[in-house]
């Protein structure tokens, strides 16, 4: 058995390849098998792996028809035979002793888990930037230098980066898993069911893996595909009630559902928005009398979520939808500017009082006695 199986899905990428082939051949852990994926490539990328093959017989080249994303991690997990499991994107690279320094925390501390930082770099530019989404600073704090479960992070396990080149996972924790085949999104119920089996986790803070940001890559150009957080949402809240955990993390599994999918409709364009609607109004339709039956669906929601939910199932048409919505909350915004407002009142009253006070004492009238004699 190796010691870590790392799965690459290959996909229209001859630009960037070698970079990623080179960030791997090149660890200072020797112990790996390289398991590249060719999911229907139709530019130079399968030609560039078939030549990595020849140099280096860590690395097996498996080639088949587009099937996505989930699909071809699904494959290669299959076909690993490692300790631990690796998932990289092939427009990226990691740094040369990232799984040297993963193995070796893991074999120490006997972690089912690692969790790391990502960095992000401009694909123009090669400019990197740290995010706040991947530092996961709230984490950090939380868990310190400890070894811990999900159990420990309350709410905040909602708030973890997902992305699955961010994790060092342990083959037994994760044989039985599967990436939702077909949809975008992918990492979140992968992430989600992994966090919530594993027993030993480990925050590293290091950033071993560079991402490349391109504006053209599926996450990053929103389209139709975006509607698919609303399955996928729905299949992580089933997950939840299968482990019996959904009543304890009922708010931010309601929350995310509602206040995310409407972020991802807000960002599409009119023309994909029509569809989304529908989707999203036929998807609260659905579930309205199962939430509206959980006594604490009212009170655990967010004022966002509430105004998103009854506004969606009220409309008749996107625009309507956008509109109740928007106004819900530029109502709630303005409420809360108006005291704001009115606090400020008060404390500028308060100001004034105390100026006059000041005006009317001795150290004041000495200071524009003294003031007079200076002049």
């Amino acid at each position: 058995m190796v010691k870590v199986s790392v799965i690459i899905p290959v996909y229209n990428v001859e630009q960037y390849l070698k970079e990623c082939l080179d960030s791997v051949i090149n660890q200072t852990l020797n112990d790996i098998e390289i398991i590249c994926i060719n999911d229907g490539s139709t530019d130079g990328s399968l030609k560039i792996l078939e030549k990595y093959e020849s140099l280096d017989d860590r690395i097996v080249v498996f080639s088949q028809e587009n099937t996505g994303l989930s699909a071809t991690r699904n494959k290669g997990m299959q076909l690993s035979s490692g300790e631990y499991v690796y998932f990289m994107d092939s427009d990226d690279y990691l740094e040369l002793n990232a799984l040297e320094e993963l193995y070796n925390l893991s074999d120490e501390k006997n972690l089912d888990l690692v969790i790391f930082k990502l960095i992000n770099f401009d694909d123009g530019t090669d400019t990197k930037y740290t995010s706040e989404y991947y530092e996961m600073e709230d984490i950090e704090e939380i868990v310190g230098d400890n070894v811990f479960n999900y159990e420990i992070l309350g709410d905040k396990v909602f708030s973890m980066a997902v992305s699955a080149p961010g994790k060092f996972f342990k083959k037994s924790l994760i044989k039985d898993f599967k990436f939702p085949e077909g949809l975008i999104f992918e990492d979140n119920l992968f992430f989600t069911e992994a966090i919530f089996n594993a027993k030993r986790v480990y925050f590293y803070k290091k950033h071993l893996y560079n991402r490349r940001r391109r504006l053209n890559s599926i996450t990053t150009s929103p389209n139709e595909k975006y509607m698919d957080c609303i399955p996928l949402f729905n299949m992580i809240n089933g997950f939840m009630k299968d482990k019996g955990l959904f009543d304890k993390y009922k708010s931010p599994l309601y929350n995310q559902k509602i206040s995310i999918t409407y972020n991802r409709f807000a960002s599409v364009n009119n023309e994909v928005k029509k569809e989304f609607f529908k989707r999203i109004k036929q998807d609260f339709l659905l579930y309205k009398d199962e939430f509206e039956g959980d006594e604490d669906f009212l009170k655990v929601l967010s004022f966002k979520s509430k105004c998103i939910f009854y506004s969606a199932i009220s409309s008749q048409t996107y625009k309507e939808f956008e509109n109740e919505v928007e106004l819900s909350l530029s109502k709630k915004r303005m409420k809360k500017l108006k005291k704001e407002n009115k606090t400020l009142r008060k404390k500028n009253k308060s100001l004034k009082k105390e100026i006059e006070h000041f005006k009317s004492s001795k150290a004041y009238r000495f200071w524009i006695f003294y003031k007079k004699i200076k002049n």
